[in-house]
């Protein structure tokens, strides 16, 4: 009897190992506004495997029925690049979601942020911007 309750035991705790080996690593970045936007928000970056990131974007204050562009830029939201690096689809009522054929550890190894534009139109404006920290 003793020992089916070990057995029990050891199973249940390579189970839990097992479980939390196949977690996904994520983490959130704050998309604060800019040029007086008044939109904010959050990205969600998840390892995806397989050298793929999920990048899930929700963001409060953003114009209805306007596709805001966004982008994966190298730098800071104080100094971005102006070539983006990766891209992600329009943000549309506030939400956008995406898998990027980039690691995550990638993201987290140099200076990269996540910006969006006003619209299609006027790209040149910024309206949110977040770091992605760094590891």
């Amino acid at each position: 009897m003793m020992r089916a309750t070990r057995l029990g035991a050891l199973l249940g705790v390579m189970l839990l190992v097992l479980a939390t080996m196949g977690a996904a690593e994520a983490l959130t970045v704050q998309l604060k506004p800019q040029n007086n936007s008044g939109e904010s928000g959050t990205a969600t970056l998840t390892d995806a495997g397989n050298g793929k990131t999920k990048v899930q974007v929700t963001v409060t204050g953003a114009p209805s029925g306007v596709a805001q562009p966004m982008h994966i830029h190298k730098g800071t939201c104080a100094q971005l690049d102006p070539k983006p690096t990766y891209g992600l689809p329009a943000l549309t009522a506030g939400k956008s979601e995406a898998t990027v054929d980039v690691p995550l550890k990638t993201l987290q190894s140099d200076k990269y942020a996540i910006n969006g534009h006003k619209s299609g139109q006027e790209v040149s404006v910024y309206v949110y911007c977040g770091e992605i920290p760094a590891q």
